[in-house]
């Protein structure tokens, strides 16, 4: 019981934490020498109720901040880097590249993330995190697997995100909330939604006083 607590909260912590991994811009990629900075926060709880608590009737509710940084390359290709929590105790590491396969009214793009997790049950996890990323306009959706593992074993979780991008008036920041479902391999009947909201804009605006 206690491997599968340790498995399942560990499970929760990487879908919600990966949460604005590559998603919060969708499909489309900064121009080559730009660069935006944003902050994220995911809430995240099951549908269904856990089984394996004392009482039989424990639902999981977490919920996280993440701050994150992008830049544009050459050939459509976008990086980021992103902190979750407290990296250095607690938290988590994500980079991702992100590269537009196809343009036009329709775009798709391939996002590719690896992240290092520090210090949870006192073990690190490594994590690799394919998606595609789809939409038209401010509207894209995004499929996802994420991959973990350590000592204790690797974990397999996928998820499934909608979210729309609203440009805020008189201002260069954009505003972008997502709602999302997501599964654990392990226990593929245990279905987990999710609502983030993710604030980005360009990195020179955010050191202006």
């Amino acid at each position: 019981m206690l491997k599968k607590y340790l498995l399942l909260s560990v499970s929760i912590l990487v879908l919600t934490s990966c949460y604005p991994l590559g998603t919060f811009q969708g499909p489309d990629v900064l121009p080559e020498g730009d660069e935006t900075m944003g902050v994220g926060i995911s809430y995240m709880t099951n549908i269904i109720a856990l089984s394996d608590s004392s009482d039989g009737n424990e639902s999981t509710f977490l919920a996280d901040a993440s701050l994150l940084f992008r830049r544009g390359f050459t050939n459509d290709t976008e990086i980021g880097i992103k902190f979750v929590g407290r990296p250095w105790v607690d938290g988590a590491i994500l980079t991702d590249v992100k590269w537009l396969a196809i343009k036009g009214p329709y775009q798709v793009a391939v996002d590719f993330g690896v992240s290092y997790w520090a210090n949870i049950d006192i073990q690190s996890y490594i994590g690799y995190h394919p998606a595609i990323i789809a939409g038209k306009g401010d509207l894209f959706g995004v499929v996802q697997v994420n991959y973990v593992r350590s000592r204790m074993g690797v974990l397999k979780t996928q998820d499934i995100y909608a979210g729309k991008h609203f440009k805020m008036k008189n201002s260069t920041y954009t505003f972008t909330p997502l709602v999302g479902l997501h599964r654990n391999s392990e226990d593929p009947g245990n279905i987990f939604y999710s609502l983030g909201f993710g604030f980005t804009g360009p990195l020179d605006d955010w050191a202006k006083p």
